[in-house]
């Protein structure tokens, strides 16, 4: 138990001591990007954590669901060393071997029949332990323990009207009992097979109403926590590397949109950062616009933009985006 519980804190610890260069893929992209600000989108949804809305309601929804004799006993047992006693559970299993025991005398068997519909070994809190599972799309019996406890109730006062219907009948002779009329049985059967499917089909519609709603609760506050983020720069940067040639191909369509472009060459971009070239732009000189005009013959051209602004670019231009790293890595190529 204490190891189920030690890991996802240590995950979660970890992740807080990563987070701030989680999105980097390289030493170089960490340093490029390292000084963009940027906050971790925070998801309220999420099935693999024991903090998640859903898990802690599963957790509610599961302790609610332990059978209170077994939970009485194991409460017993706690302090005591050795095997376990079970005082309760050996209890009634010993009333249950003994009560087999008897004859099978007409009143022995429905006082059993009455115990056995009481289900009392298998009482717990919740007493609905197939809702969830039919809800989610599962399979399971028609609905919780104690609509299938009246059910068998239901059932024994049938037996118990019909044994006094015969010993009435008895000492007139009617040995089918006093009042030949099967349609009250066949009527009680019709109202206990109703109830057990509308007392089902309500207790799914509950829980996939709580469900959608705990997700819609979740939705809402992962809006309201995520208010002003953004995506991290590293994700929403791109970085074109071009010949001469290529440049002068695009040069209209770079040129028209050079307020929104950075212009220079991989040693440029390796010598700053993305907060000082894109956060802290300076206006754009004249001599900026003919970069190109003064780079030595075959000197690459890189080009820094975002994802939206490249969507928009020519496809033929689209070619020349390359990986972050092949820029601002010096040993890569």
């Amino acid at each position: 138990m204490t190891s189920a519980i030690a890991r996802p804190v240590l995950l979660l610890l970890l992740l807080g001591v990563v987070a701030p260069d989680a999105w980097a893929r390289t030493a170089a992209e960490a340093q490029f990007f390292g000084d963009c600000p940027h906050r971790r989108y925070v998801r309220l949804h999420e099935e693999s954590s024991p903090w998640d809305l859903h898990a802690l309601l599963y957790a509610v929804h599961g302790v609610t669901e332990v059978e209170l004799v077994r939970a009485a006993d194991w409460l017993i047992d706690l302090p005591a060393p050795g095997p376990s006693l079970r005082p309760l559970g050996r209890t009634i299993d010993g009333v249950r071997h003994a009560y087999h025991r008897l004859p099978p005398w007409r009143p022995i068997e429905r006082i059993g029949e009455f115990f056995h519909a009481l289900q009392l070994p298998q009482l717990s809190l919740g007493d609905a332990r197939a809702t969830y599972t039919v809800a989610t799309g599962g399979t399971a019996g028609p609905a919780s323990g104690m609509v299938v406890r009246l059910s068998q109730l239901m059932d024994w006062t049938q037996h118990v009207t019909g044994d006094v219907n015969q010993l009435a009948g008895w000492p007139v002779g009617r040995r089918g009992g006093l009042v030949r009329w099967s349609t009250p049985g066949r009527l009680l059967d019709r109202l206990q097979w109703k109830m057990l499917k509308g007392f089902g089909a309500l207790s799914v519609g509950v829980a996939r109403t709580i469900e959608r709603s705990v997700y819609g609760v979740e939705r809402t506050g992962e809006v309201v926590v995520n208010l002003g983020h953004t995506r991290p720069h590293e994700e929403t940067a791109v970085f074109l590397r071009l010949s001469q040639e290529a440049y002068r191909a695009h040069e209209l369509w770079l040129l028209e949109h050079r307020p929104r472009l950075i212009i220079g060459t991989a040693e440029t971009f390796r010598q700053t950062t993305h907060a000082a070239l894109a956060h802290r732009r300076r206006r754009i000189t004249l001599q900026d616009w003919s970069i190109v005009d003064r780079l030595p013959s075959g000197t690459a051209i890189v080009i820094l933009t975002t994802v939206p602004m490249i969507a928009r670019a020519p496809a033929p231009l689209k070619a020349y985006v390359v990986p972050a790293a092949w820029i601002l890595d010096s040993s890569a190529h």
